[in-house]
C-alpha cells in the first residue's frame, strides 16, 4: 500500500494538515472572544475619547487597527513559528 510521501524540500502532508487544523481552531476560539469583548471595549474607548481631548481621538482610531494587526501577527507567528521551532530544535 502506498503511503503519503514527504516533499524533501518542504513540509510533510501531515504537518500541513495539522497547521491548517490548528489555525481553524484558533480562529474558532478567537472570533467569539473578540465579538463578546468588542462592545465593552468600544464603549470604554468612546468614554476615554470624550474625557481626554488630546490623545482620546487618536487612541480611539488606532486601537482597533492595532488589535487587527496583532491578531494577524499572532496567526502568522503560529504558522511560521511551528516550522521555525522544528528546524531550530531538530524536530
Amino acid at each position: 500500500m502506498n503511503h503519503l510521501r514527504n516533499d524533501r524540500n518542504g513540509q510533510s502532508v501531515f504537518e500541513s494538515v495539522l497547521i491548517f487544523i490548528s489555525l481553524v481552531i484558533c480562529l474558532m476560539v478567537l472570533v467569539p472572544v473578540l465579538s463578546n469583548l468588542w462592545p465593552a471595549f468600544t464603549n470604554n474607548l468612546n468614554n476615554y475619547s470624550a474625557n481626554e481631548t488630546i490623545f482620546g481621538p487618536t487612541v480611539k482610531k488606532l486601537t482597533p487597527l492595532l488589535i487587527g494587526v496583532a491578531v494577524l501577527l499572532a496567526i502568522l507567528a503560529l504558522v511560521f513559528g511551528i516550522r521555525l521551532f522544528q528546524e531550530e530544535f531538530g524536530g
